[in-house]
């Protein structure tokens, strides 16, 4: 499983990309994290599963929750078995 997360680094998102990151590498260590391949978008912090986009602060104005992120890796672990 690939996750890539893009994050504003002007509006300081980067302690969110830790807290995700943690909690994703927390329940399953093998999953590969990416982030900011390129200069990210102003505001941005969306979060990308085998390159489906999974969550957007643009679309929902917050960062996710523990148990979203929960959610997310159930549904791929179902979705990839």
């Amino acid at each position: 499983m690939n996750i890539h997360i893009e994050f504003c680094i002007k509006w300081n998102y980067g302690p969110e990309f830790e807290r995700v990151s943690n909690i994703v590498l927390a329940i399953n260590s093998e999953v590969k994290i990416t982030s900011n391949q390129s200069p990210p978008r102003s505001g941005a912090f969306e979060v990308t599963i085998n390159e489906n986009l999974i969550f957007s602060k643009f679309e929902l104005n917050r960062f996710p929750t523990e148990n979203e992120i929960q959610d997310w890796l159930q549904l791929w672990k179902c979705f990839m078995t």
